[in-house]
């Protein structure tokens, strides 16, 4: 069976550390009623036969990694009972059973774990390595699964559709490699990336001569009233928020000592065939975004750069970014990365939102920190109904929570005037509001 270049470097990174939890994807659901484990165990097993990534192995050989398939039936439900977990506790519990790391040689990539406090409160965690899953696979698979049971219990209708195999996607990706508009793609982002580094935060702490997946959360929320000004101001212009959310983020890594010239990766969806968008998988490649900035550069124009880019790019996005050839002395090509999930537009209406009916059974998102310490600086931007807020996940031993913090209010910051005032320049903000510089003036002058 094959494998994607994506995959191969993911494979590569699992076993440098296989230990690391950064790259496990999990989505984990508080379930409040009464959850028949006999139909979940056969619903877990239909999912595995649908998706076959689910069940399948990863081993090394001498020529490279290799991808075995094994039955459904192997994939197991691993119930374990926590009468006396109080809310706290539950909720370390899932966020652990998300954590623990994969053994994808011997039992492969995914697994399914019922936490169970009593027979009608229980939290499912679904947990894949992202060799086989992406953002939405994660989605699809709780979608699935809970259509699946509620396809045994007569509450649901069954899943329907074909999925695409995972070695034709595999093929598909060579095939296109190797044709004239691979080469085209390929030298275009050549072209994108060419005299230019990986965008670098100044650290808090000595890079380690080897690189580390240890990390942490911090979470910036706009206010509605800002999400708003956001929707409008970008649309008034033909941009969209998250162009403008990009534009701004770019500017935030300059303000704070990333240089003038520098690359970041921008996760995007390889899903364009019907029977790839119903499939789990790591559909995913990282598009290169450019920020070149001069002492006139203004934020408008670091935004429509970013919408420029994000456009084009997506038209050569089945590259994948891996196979380009940036030489020893470059060093890697991101070490930030900046996404948007559409929450919601993912495949469980409302989850994100609030209590939904999965299968039949009232359920609600249990949010538990994952996927921290991937690159020196993952940014996810959650776009749902009423606004916006961005996930930032950094390595630790690289940056105190302080320092992230202190980043995030400089985005704030430069997203606020460019909202007033988009044609301002880059170099032009005050990173401290007015009312804030005028009380610190005042505290060094003992007025106050």
């Amino acid at each position: 069976m094959l494998m994607s270049t994506g995959q191969e470097a993911l494979w590569l990174a699992h076993r440098i550390d296989p230990d690391s939890s950064a790259y496990n994807v999990v989505l984990a659901v508080r379930l409040r009623d009464r959850v028949d484990t006999g139909v979940l165990r056969r619903a877990l097993t239909a999912l595995a036969a649908r998706h076959e990534l689910l069940r399948s192995r990863f081993p090394a050989t001498d020529d490279g990694p290799v991808r075995l398939l094994a039955a459904p039936e192997t994939v197991r439900l691993d119930v374990r009972e926590v009468p006396d977990a109080d809310e706290e506790t539950l909720f370390r519990l899932a966020q652990r059973a998300g954590e623990e790391p994969f053994r994808i040689a011997e039992s492969g990539a995914f697994r399914a774990v019922l936490l169970r406090r009593s027979p009608a409160d229980a939290v499912l965690v679904t947990a894949t390595h992202h060799l086989v899953s992406d953002a939405t696979s994660q989605w699809l698979l709780v979608r699935d699964l809970f259509a699946e049971y509620g396809a045994r219990t007569g509450r649901d209708a069954p899943v329907a559709g074909a999925v695409t195999p995972w070695d034709e996607q595999v093929r598909a990706e060579r095939d296109f490699v190797a044709s004239p508009r691979g080469e085209r793609a390929a030298a275009y982002w050549q072209g994108i990336c060419a005299g230019l580094r990986a965008a670098e935060l100044p650290t808090d702490r000595t890079r380690p001569a080897q690189r580390t997946l240890n990390g942490a959360t911090h979470e910036l929320e706009l206010d509605p009233a800002a999400a708003r000004r956001l929707r409008e101001s970008a649309a008034e212009r033909g941009l969209t928020p998250f162009a403008w959310l990009l534009g701004t983020f770019q500017s935030a890594l300059h303000r704070s000592g990333a240089g003038d010239g520098f690359l970041i990766g921008c996760p995007a969806t390889t899903r364009f065939t019907p029977g790839t968008r119903e499939a789990v998988g790591y559909y995913v490649n990282a598009l290169p975004v450019a920020g070149r900035f001069t002492p006139a550069t203004t934020l408008l124009e670091v935004v429509e750069s970013a919408q420029r880019q994000l456009r084009t790019g997506m038209a050569h996005a089945r590259y994948p970014v891996e196979l380009l050839d940036g030489g020893p002395s470059r060093g890697p090509l991101f070490r930030i990365s900046c996404t948007l999930v559409a929450a919601d537009r993912l495949p469980v209406p409302g989850l994100y939102e609030g209590p939904v009916r999965l299968g039949g059974l009232r359920a609600e998102l249990c949010d538990v920190p994952q996927q921290e310490g991937q690159l020196d600086l993952t940014v996810e931007v959650l776009q749902g109904a009423d606004g916006f807020r961005a996930v930032l996940r950094y390595n630790t031993d690289l940056f105190e929570a302080a320092t992230v913090e202190r980043f995030g209010d400089i985005w704030r910051r430069l997203l606020d005037v460019s909202l007033d005032a988009p044609g301002t320049r880059v170099t032009d903000v005050a990173l401290v509001a007015h009312d804030d510089l005028a009380f610190l003036l005042a505290l060094g002058s003992g007025a106050a």
